[in-house]
């Protein structure tokens, strides 16, 4: 449109530097328009048709808390009502449904709903039968509006707000064929994943069955001795693992961590994990050896034993390594993975990155081998942990601690603008991430290793200074924080 308008305009009077100046500024103006990630078809008007989506999602949910609060289903009503305030923050209904009154601009409890059913058991089968049958009634009526909205775009001819509203459906109708296919996604297990993200979770598994279990180490290990029990003790090319377990979970153990520090090395470009360094993981499997290798072998006193006990995991360095406890094998392999992937890193690199960072990195060497992104946090305070239910999303419960959990959280916050800035991110402290942080740092890591990868690599071997992180990302990726930024967001809406 400007193009065909720069045509016609009558310079013909103006001076040489006047046209000039007419020319560069609608020629800005148009790479403005071309390149705004916000910018949708002319046929069709996203944001209003998206708005106008969630009004009527919102007022679904409405009346489903509704229900719910009056069988007394509390529980069940507060999961319907946030939900209806993630899409509308100032929605009526639901605020007045928690007990909620305005006062001036600002709403504020006035009789709040109870926090519990006070139904027993088994007369909740009754009581919810209305409410789940709305429920049923409501989500399809829903996802029918989305699906329209859906196709009006591609009718139209606008491709982006297709893929976007897609987002929108799966919420409702999560396996809707042609919306998965539209968005490129695939089955992966039970659970949808983007195709590049398939791809690299296939390589992953194949990393797995090709690694190796180590080869039995006999003989007394000096650390059992001092706990006073056995380990099971296994070493291979680049890592020990011991266990207070058996030889199977040895086994098992040793090949996941192997496979960690082969993925690490590959997405890196590296030839070796560790340098020189051989790296010696040892698995846990009660409070009581995890607390005497925190004092008889670590020597930890005073402040930093009390918070190392709360922790599942430490480092330490005779011998270089990581020691956890773990009742799931699966949660310690994840830790261990973790652990790995950040420790292959730091070895190559002059300084050690920021926090945030590494812990991006880590979940994606553990989504990629294991499936997994399951890393609690403490601080001396609190604890956090990026695989917790969710006040508004109880129903990716059962992705909890998966790569899935962490797609969806980010996705929900770029959404609804919400997410956290990544000049913010970047100062983040690596026990100071809540699920939301933690999402964006994996889903960085994703879009630079599907967009970027050769930038990818340099920028996570890089040296960083304190106080230069944002420009030592804008230089390796050519970009303004603001650029990469919405670039990363425009990806996020368009691929998870």
């Amino acid at each position: 449109m400007f193009i065909a308008t720069l045509d016609v305009i009558e310079v013909g009077a103006l001076g040489a530097e006047m046209k000039r100046s007419v020319v560069a500024a609608v020629a800005c103006l148009v790479l403005l328009i071309l390149n705004s990630p916000a910018q949708s078809q002319a046929g069709y008007d996203l944001e209003g048709n998206r708005k106008r989506l969630w009004d009527f999602f919102a007022d679904k949910h409405a009346e489903i808390g509704d229900e719910y609060k009056k069988a007394q289903l509390f529980e069940d009503a507060r999961q319907q009502y946030l939900r209806g305030l993630e899409l509308d923050e100032e929605h009526r209904k639901c605020r007045q449904g928690l007990g909620q009154k305005k006062k001036g601009n600002q709403w504020a409890d006035d009789q709040p709903m109870p926090e519990r059913s006070p139904l027993k058991p088994n007369e909740k089968i009754e009581a919810r039968k209305k409410g789940d049958q709305l429920k049923d009634d409501n989500y399809k009526k829903c996802a029918e509006r989305a699906r329209k909205q859906v196709q009006a775009a591609q009718q139209a001819g606008d491709e982006r707000a297709a893929r976007i509203l897609a987002n929108e459906l799966f919420y409702y109708a999560p396996d809707d064929a042609a919306a998965r296919k539209l968005k490129g996604h695939l089955k992966s297990g039970d659970d949808w994943a983007p195709e590049f993200a398939k791809k690299w979770r296939d390589e992953g598994i194949k990393q797995v069955e090709a690694a190796g279990f180590g080869e039995d180490v006999s003989g007394e290990d000096e650390h059992a001795k001092a706990l006073n029990t056995r380990f099971v003790v296994r070493s291979g090319k680049w890592l020990t693992a011991r266990t207070s377990l058996d030889d199977a979970r040895c086994r098992l153990m040793h090949r996941n961590a192997e496979a960690a520090a082969a993925r690490s090395i590959e997405l890196l470009g590296l030839e070796a994990p560790f340098g020189r360094h051989r790296f010696t993981l040892t698995h846990l499997k009660s409070n009581d050896e995890y607390f005497a290798m925190l004092e008889k072998v670590l020597k930890l006193e005073g402040d930093e034993l009390e918070f190392a006990k709360k922790l599942t995991g430490r480092g330490h360095n005779n011998p270089w390594g990581f020691v956890c406890r773990s009742p799931s094998d699966a949660g310690a392999d994840d830790m261990n993975a973790n652990t790995i992937a950040i420790n292959v890193m730091n070895a190559h690199r002059e300084k050690r990155a920021q926090p945030w960072m590494d812990t991006g990195f880590a979940y994606l060497i553990t989504s990629h081998t294991l499936g997994t992104t399951s890393t609690t946090r403490y601080t001396l305070i609190k604890q956090g942990t990026t695989s917790s239910d969710h006040k508004v999303m109880p129903d990716l419960t059962k992705k909890s601690g998966t790569p899935e959990h962490l797609r969806e959280a980010i996705l929900r916050a770029v959404t609804y603008g919400r997410d956290l800035p990544l000049s913010r991110l970047l100062v983040t402290k690596v026990n100071d991430m809540d699920l939301e942080a933690a999402a964006k740092a994996f889903s960085l890591m994703e879009y630079w290793l599907h967009t970027d990868k050769e930038n990818f690599r340099k920028y996570l071997l890089s040296k960083e200074e304190e106080d230069k992180l944002a420009a030592n990302l804008e230089t390796h990726f050519g970009k303004s924080l603001a650029e990469i930024e919405a670039a990363w967001r425009e990806w996020v809406l368009a691929n998870y």
